[in-house]
């Protein structure tokens, strides 16, 4: 019963400082403030990794915006990483895929458009660890939709 006492005794003590910290934040995760919705014009290179590293380059980045982002960006444990293209139609659909890999991680953007006439910015972003800031391997596709139900119309 000793026994007993003595661990719960000290698993009550300890457990409060072995509890989550609300700050902590599991990276990678997609940043969706930052898409082809939005209506952003970014100033940066079109199909390439863009590595936003500070709060002084994030606000940079968006400096001529009219609205900018409202959620945060880890920057003490990430960095954010920022995709621009542009769609030679409009965007129907876009799928957005990040998978580790062994040094680094793989971009995958897939982009469904339609036959109208317009040129369709669109944005990817994610944080992503520190230490793969210029580790992302990009991979983008644009793929014409096949579902003409709604070109009469």
């Amino acid at each position: 019963m000793k026994h007993f006492l003595f661990y719960l005794i000290t698993l009550t003590v300890c457990l409060p400082f072995a509890s989550c910290n609300d700050e902590f934040v599991e990276l990678p995760y997609a940043y969706d403030e930052i898409s082809y919705r939005r209506g952003y014009d970014l100033d940066i290179p079109l199909d390439t990794v863009v590595y936003i590293e500070s709060q002084a380059e994030f606000d940079q980045l968006f400096a001529d915006e009219e609205t900018k982002p409202e959620a945060s960006v880890p920057f003490s444990e990430g960095v954010l990483a920022v995709v621009k293209g542009i769609a030679n139609g409009g965007i129907v659909d876009l799928q957005k895929n990040l998978i580790q890999s062994d040094d680094g991680y793989h971009l995958s953007i897939r982009i469904q458009t339609d036959f109208t006439d317009v040129m369709e910015p669109w944005y990817v972003a994610y944080v992503i660890p520190k230490e793969y800031a210029g580790k992302v391997d990009l991979d983008i596709e644009y793929y014409l939709t096949t579902d003409y139900t709604d070109l009469n119309n």
